[in-house]
């Protein structure tokens, strides 16, 4: 498989970069780190039933020591070097999700800001969707995210979105609201999914100001044609309010932790908290 790739991304065979099977999944290797891979599933608001599943990295050193990912990602240098190792990533978590028995929905992959700008032409997830094909995955089984923050080319940023949705990807834009997340890009950038931000959760539960807004961003996504995420629940005051403020999906420690395996059944809360009754202000 990892000959495949490597003629893909027009590589020779690397030694010590492989892909690794065992009882416990799929590992990758890059540059002296273990790649592994956890999911955080995403719930429907209106029936707290796992519909989705978000991947995310976890890295270790040669010493078994734990890397943060934005470490793991420094590794790889040059642009050429980011585009390998996170197409590397995301085949690492594709081949684990999917080959799981609970696996439904789609799959939620990070892409990296570097990783969009050093791919030009078109070419956004050309290589990725024929890997997949490789797997026998497809493309609609995937929603690619994308912090628009870090990439301040609008012009290149829009041309990668249209290049995945024409592939068959969906395409949602992460921690909307932080940094210099703004509408008007939004509306530039037509996504299909907008994840918020978890900082907008927390000052919706102490500001009353916040609290009223909340709502009506999630109603701007609504008139985008997009599904609101709101995501970094962690108690059941802010579940209440992102089910009251209309989110579509919801995701957080409040309903489940990262973990090797995906969820299957449904969040654990009573019956009266799936649609919560509106917050006093």
């Amino acid at each position: 498989m990892l000959s495949y790739f490597d003629r893909w991304n027009g590589l020779p065979a690397a030694p010590g970069h492989n892909l690794e099977f065992d009882d416990c999944g799929v590992s990758g290797s890059y540059r002296g780190l273990r790649l592994y891979s956890v999911f955080q599933a995403l719930f429907a608001a209106d029936t707290l039933r796992p519909v989705a599943h978000e991947a995310l990295l976890r890295a270790r050193d040669e010493a078994n020591r734990a890397v943060p990912p934005a470490e793991a990602f420094k590794r790889a240098v040059t642009p050429e070097d980011a585009v390998y190792f996170d197409r590397l990533c995301r085949m690492v978590h594709a081949l684990n999700f999917f080959n799981q028995s609970g696996a439904e929905g789609e799959l939620f992959l990070n892409v990296s800001g570097r990783h969009l700008l050093s791919v030009g032409g078109g070419g956004h997830g050309r290589t990725f969707e024929t890997l997949l094909q490789h797997c026998g995955l497809r493309p609609t089984q995937i929603v690619l995210e994308i912090l628009e923050s870090r990439v301040d080319d609008l012009q290149h940023l829009q041309e990668a979105i249209a290049a995945y949705r024409r592939r068959g990807f969906r395409v949602a834009i992460d921690d909307f609201g932080c940094q210099h997340s703004n509408f008007d890009r939004l509306w530039q950038l037509t996504p299909d999914i907008v994840k918020l931000d978890r900082s907008l959760i927390v000052q919706a539960v102490a500001n009353p100001r916040a609290r009223r807004i909340l709502p009506k961003l999630i109603e701007i996504i609504h008139d985008l044609g997009a599904q609101a995420v709101v995501e970094g629940i962690e108690t059941l005051e802010q579940h209440a309010l992102a089910c009251d403020a209309g989110a579509d999906l919801l995701q957080g420690y409040y309903y489940a932790k990262p973990s090797a395996e995906v969820v299957s059944r449904p969040a654990a809360l009573a019956p009266s908290f799936v649609r919560a009754a509106p917050v006093a202000a």
